[in-house]
Parts: structure tokens; sequence; C-alpha cells
């Protein structure tokens, strides 16, 4: 199996090459990018839009690829521009709708009580999704350590910081999110 950092060279060799690397850079990460875009509050459709958008605007941009950054980083700094693009388009639509969210990762879904959702795993869902609302970007590089196993040198250089930087940001990150998860203790305690 190929790197991700052979695949880029396939997308900018062009012709089947091209063809053979976005499939393999899609079975390797097209899952991983529409989780991200969901836990960052978009629905799964538009996630799976987003993540298709991420593919094709690295074949566009395959030239700028100079192998500074792994090719995950480059992808997924593509990936957080396409997230922040859709958040700014949602925001200024001329009807004034709020983003096509899930149900659970709705607003009013995020503030409920605790005693309504008796379930651990539910209110620390709801409350970082609300952290995500208050926070998008501390939630986002939240989630890539967490969840997509980003270092912090990958994080550093997606940020543009020292890793030193990076690795205060992230406590600066857990920080902010400590008074969202409070109340989840309750729940563990009873």
């Amino acid at each position: 199996m190929k790197s991700d950092e052979e695949c880029i060279r396939g997308l900018q060799a062009g012709g089947r090459a091209r063809g053979d690397a976005v499939a393999a850079l899609y079975r390797r990460h097209a899952r991983k990018l529409i989780g991200y875009f969901q836990r960052q509050r978009v629905s799964r459709e538009q996630a799976e839009d987003l993540a298709q958008d991420v593919f094709v605007s690295m074949v566009r941009h395959c030239e700028d690829f100079r192998g500074d950054a792994k090719a995950s980083t480059w992808m997924w700094s593509i990936a957080r521009n396409a997230l922040i693009d859709h958040v700014r388009r949602a925001r200024n639509r001329p009807d004034g709708e709020p983003l096509d969210l899930d149900d659970d990762a709705s607003p009013a879904a995020a503030t409920a009580a605790p005693e309504d959702s008796r379930d651990v795993d539910h209110c620390v869902k709801r409350a970082y999704a609300e952290f995500a609302l208050a926070y998008p970007d501390r939630a986002e590089s939240l989630a890539l350590v967490a969840f997509e196993g980003w270092s912090l040198v990958d994080l550093a250089r997606m940020l543009g910081r020292t890793h030193g930087a990076a690795r205060e940001y992230v406590s600066q990150c857990r920080a902010k999110l400590r008074p969202f998860l409070e109340r989840c203790r309750e729940l563990l305690a009873a």
C-alpha cells in the first residue's frame, strides 16, 4: 500500500496515477474526514459533501504540496479550511437559517439539563458539542489530537506554531473544555 506522500506524488503525476491516488486516499481518509466534520456539528450529508470537497481541493492544489509537512497534515489543513468556509457560508445565508444540524447536536440538546440525559456518554457528547459551538477552533484542535491521533508536532505545523506553543494551546483548550464537562461529573457520582 502506498503512503500518503506517494499518493500525493501520484496526484501530481496526473493520468491514471492520479485516479489511483485519489481512490487510495479516499479509502484511507474519507471516513475520518466525515467523522471529523460531524464532530464539528455538521450533518452527515454535509459532512460527506465537505469530505468530497477536501479531495477535490487536494487534486486541484496538489502542485502546492512540497513535502515540508506530512501529507496528512496538508490534507487536514484543507479540511479545516473547508469547515471554516462552510461555517462562514452558513452564517451569512440570507434567509438566516442555522446550519443543518443533526438532532442530537442541536443547541437545545447541548444545553439540556444533565438530569435529562441520564447517560454519561450522552452528557459528554452534548457538552463537547456545546464547547464546539463556543470554541470551534479549540474543539477542532482537541479532536485532531484526541480522536485522530495527531501528534503535537503535526498540530503545531497546522497551526503555524512551535511545538511548545502547540502544547500550551492544547492545555488551554482542555482548560476551556473543563467547565462544559462539570455537569457530567454529577452523573458519575450518582
